[in-house]
């Protein structure tokens, strides 16, 4: 099961009690739904959830995925509502996009040595495809430009090495979510050619994605 965990002091000035079970309602019920399209998950899967101002501006929160068995969750509690409506309004979503990770095993903490780039820019991408297909979310780090090919023949030249936050988040020059939409495109292009789902494709390595796709 999901459990959450608040990182506040016991006198909830951070998570009050509505916002507490609005946080376990979302968990409880999500739990399930994600778990009939991904086999691989963790028996129990802690959430840290945390209030903060570094978050996703156009949700108001932000997921990570932290180990196989942790997921992070930061939410601004400043925004109207509180965290108890952004948690009602966002926090399933951001569960299926951080527990996909979790069964690939693109985690901060316990998983693989990354070697290219490109693997970062898969798992955001399969993720992101999950969570619209199967969750229903469209988001803006969904949403693919038409040069977005020259996006991924620059994220192709990169090192492993490159700058995460400049190529995913925020670049210089301006653009966001480089890698994010990138590997949104990848992943939908496979799934066009494959016939599989971002749930089919959660542990196929980054290489094979990438030929169904026809980038390599």
């Amino acid at each position: 099961m999901i459990v959450p965990l608040f990182l506040d002091t016991n006198d909830c000035r951070h998570f009050s009690k509505d916002a507490r079970r609005a946080v376990e309602e979302v968990c409880a019920d999500a739990e399930p739904e994600i778990r009939s399209f991904l086999g691989d998950l963790n028996e129990d899967i802690e959430l840290a959830c945390q209030t903060g101002p570094f978050v996703i501006p156009e949700t108001g929160e932000m997921g990570m995925a932290i180990s196989p068995g942790r997921v992070g969750w930061t939410v601004d509690a400043r925004l109207p509502g509180g965290v108890a409506a952004v948690a009602r309004a966002q926090l399933r979503f951001t569960l299926f996009h951080e527990l996909h990770h979790l069964v690939r095993g693109w985690v901060m903490y316990g998983g693989a040595a990354r070697t290219s780039f490109m693997e970062g820019v898969v798992s955001e991408g399969l993720a992101t495809v999950f969570e619209r297909d199967f969750g229903g979310r469209e988001t803006p780090w969904g949403q693919y430009p038409a040069e977005i090919e020259q996006w991924i023949a620059e994220l192709l030249a990169l090192p492993v090495s490159a700058s995460y936050d400049h190529w995913m988040f925020q670049h210089p020059d301006g653009r966001r979510w480089i890698g994010y939409r990138a590997g949104t495109y990848i992943v939908d292009q496979a799934i066009l050619t494959s016939g599989l789902s971002a749930a089919d494709l959660a542990l196929v390595p980054s290489d094979e994605i990438l030929r169904m796709s026809g980038i390599r």
